[in-house]
Parts: C-alpha cells; sequence; structure tokens
C-alpha cells in the first residue's frame, strides 16, 4: 500500500509524462502556425471580451498538434512501467488528442475575460498572481476533463492541482529560451 509521500512522487513522475504531451503539441503547434492555413486562422476570437491574443489557431492548432503528440508518445510506450500508470495507450488518440488540445486553450478563455474586465493587457507577467493563474487555468480545465471524462484517478488530479501549474510555467520558460513562444 501506497503511503502519500510515494503516490505524489509517482503521480508527480507521471503527470510530466502526461505533460510531455502538452509541451510535444506545443511545439508543433509553433511549426503549424507558420503555416499559410493557420496563419488564415490567425484572427482574435472576441478582442473586446478575450484580447487579441487569443485567436482561433490556438483553439484549432493544439488539438491537430495534441493528436499528433500522443500518436508520437503512444508509439514509444513500450517500455515496462507500473501498473497504476496512466499512459497515452490507454486512451484513444482522437479522443483524448482533440479533448486535450480543445480544453487546454478553452480553459484559458475566462481568466483572459476577467483579465481584460480589470484592464490587464494580454500577455502581462507583471503581476505574479496572474502570472500564476495564467498557468493554473489551462491545467486546471484538462485535470476537471481527465477526472470527470476520463475518470482519472482522485489521488492523481489533486497532485496535479500543485504539480501541473509548476510544469506548465517551466515549460512556457523553456519554449520562450528555445523562440518557440
Amino acid at each position: 500500500m501506497f503511503g502519500w509521500t510515494e503516490f505524489f512522487i509517482f503521480d508527480t513522475l507521471n503527470l510530466l509524462w502526461l505533460a510531455l504531451g502538452l509541451f510535444v503539441a506545443g511545439v508543433i503547434e509553433a511549426f503549424l502556425w507558420k503555416t499559410k492555413v493557420f496563419q488564415l486562422l490567425d484572427t482574435p476570437i472576441q478582442t473586446r471580451w478575450f484580447g487579441a491574443n487569443k485567436k482561433w489557431r490556438g483553439l484549432i492548432s493544439l488539438p491537430i498538434a495534441m493528436i499528433i503528440s500522443v500518436y508520437l508518445l503512444q508509439s514509444i510506450e513500450i517500455v515496462p512501467v507500473p501498473q497504476n500508470a496512466v499512459l497515452f495507450s490507454d486512451f484513444n488518440l482522437w479522443e483524448f488528442g482533440l479533448l486535450v488540445g480543445f480544453i487546454f486553450n478553452l480553459s484559458e478563455l475566462p481568466n483572459s475575460f476577467v483579465k481584460r474586465r480589470l484592464n490587464i493587457p494580454p500577455g502581462d507577467e507583471n503581476s505574479k498572481l496572474f502570472y500564476f493563474i495564467d498557468h493554473m487555468d489551462s491545467t486546471y480545465g484538462v485535470l476537471i476533463l481527465w477526472y470527470c471524462y476520463f475518470h482519472f484517478p482522485l489521488h492523481l488530479i489533486l497532485t496535479g492541482l500543485v504539480v501541473t501549474p509548476l510544469l506548465f510555467m517551466g515549460a512556457t520558460e523553456l519554449r520562450k529560451k528555445l523562440g518557440l513562444k
């Protein structure tokens, strides 16, 4: 029987694996945005409500990129893993990729709406609180999806409440350093 420390460590490693899917999708997405099709979608969803940075290309490109990412990661899930691990191969590639990619970006919209009402400019990283919330909204949206739709274990979701915003902040900084954001 696992204690809470073992669950936290195991769940954190599992979340790292699952977050890798979103990170890889984010890299793929950066390349998709350079194509003519996605340049046509480089228009704001609703500037007054969400600001100029929330664009149609993101709502469409991340689900597509997530499908590609899940496919790539499913293909390397051949090594033995602990029995309770959540793997990409446990899910339908299309269903998991589309839903996670779409919910990740859709979950950003309420936060953007509130920030526009508070006159906080898009991409403003001056407020540590809003920087954290910016990295919490998408990840919490995905955690809700994982729990309610994909029936991930509650202990994994509870660990995710702490770990995933930190992973997302790290991934954002890495994408900036790589020139992908």
